[in-house]
């Protein structure tokens, strides 16, 4: 990985902190029914967590397949989500100086760009965390000369844009995950840079800001509620002031539950995504000084942690785990032994009948 610049663009930018304008009328999703989010109550730890580990998942239980994005090595490459349909979002910048980021859809071989172009400001960057079963990849697009960054989304299919409007009293936005009954997570802030944040959930119409334990920091981009499904269920992250490393939490309903990645990582616990199974995705890392690497991905439901499995290829140095579906399909980036990043996807073998 690149040496990052020492100016405030840069680092922010990489930390996914980026995208912008207002392209078309926003979207109107139908407001779910059957869940409140006002002042969500947050319990850590209600009961003592029964861990167990699963068998390591086998590398032969999956088909491997390098998707590295036209245009060469890439300073930051990764591949967020896939869905159902193996639709597969990948997010990578074009140098190592602005980390102005661009995404693009991989789909069975094909590329298709998803970047928001704006031909007033050059510097337009796009940023999707999530891809629904309908195709909607949803994020954030910016432009730090033209002074905006809305919460967005981008139906695949159509190339039709769409934008949340921002919370009252904020004028930056950025979305980081979208179901498919419109419900959606992400946070605001007055500063394109994001110095400081304020998280959010929207039901579909309105939004709603949640509470958080004292012992919680939750002041980072990356953390708070993070992801969210079908059934309103948020899968998140936390820094345990106590512990001073990140943990992970599942809410379901006015129930949470945090947890630790199996060996109790020095680095911390990774979200990284939610399925509408209620299966949480996550990395554990086990060195402070480098987050994600070495790491090791899991699937977490119910107390249960599921290995994954690191890509095959004889040359990786780490693997890590940014996207799953319903069918159990992978998706993520790699590094070799040169410092390079690349991107997979594994398709799930089915088992035989």
């Amino acid at each position: 990985m690149c040496a990052q610049e020492g100016s405030v663009k840069s680092r922010n930018v990489f930390l996914f902190l980026l995208v912008a304008l207002l392209a078309t009328a926003p979207m109107c999703f139908a407001q779910p029914r059957g869940i409140s989010y006002p002042n969500i109550p947050i319990t850590a730890d209600p009961k003592p967590l029964f861990l167990t580990h699963a068998p390591d998942v086998a590398q032969a239980d999956y088909t491997f397949m390098r998707i590295d994005p036209p245009g060469g090595t890439h300073c930051y490459v990764d591949a967020h989500a896939i869905n159902n349909a193996r639709m597969v979002v990948v997010v990578w910048t074009d140098d190592c100086v602005s980390y102005t980021t661009h995404a693009w859809l991989w789909n069975s071989g094909k590329w298709t760009s998803l970047d928001w172009v704006d031909r007033k400001c050059p510097d337009t960057g796009t940023q999707f965390e999530s891809l629904t079963n309908n195709g909607i990849a949803f994020g954030l697009y910016w432009s730090i000369s033209c002074n905006y960054q809305p919460a967005a989304g981008l139906d695949a299919k159509s190339g039709r844009w769409f934008v949340l409007p921002n919370p009252h009293g904020f004028k930056f936005n950025a979305g980081i995950s979208l179901s498919e009954n419109g419900r959606a997570t992400g946070s605001a802030s007055n500063s394109i840079y994001y110095e400081t944040l304020t998280h959010w959930i929207w039901d579909g119409s309105r939004y709603f800001f949640p509470t958080f334990p004292a012992d919680w920091d939750v002041s980072a981009f990356w953390a708070g509620p993070e992801f969210i499904n079908n059934a309103g269920q948020i899968g998140g992250q936390f820094v345990d002031k106590a512990k001073g490393l990140m943990r992970g939490y599942f809410q379901d309903g006015s129930r949470t539950t945090t947890f630790d990645a199996p060996g109790n990582p020095t680095g911390g616990t990774f979200v990284n995504g939610l399925t509408n199974a209620g299966d949480v995705l996550l990395i554990g890392n086990y060195d402070q000084t480098s987050p994600y690497y070495p790491a090791r991905s899991f699937l977490w439901r119910h107390g249960l942690f599921t290995p994954l499995p690191n890509v095959p290829f004889p040359e990786a140095a780490w693997t890590a785990v940014f996207g799953v579906n319903e069918r159990g399909d992978l998706t993520g980036r790699w590094g070799d032994a040169y410092g390079g990043w690349h991107v997979f996807v594994a398709y799930r073998n089915a088992p035989e009948k």
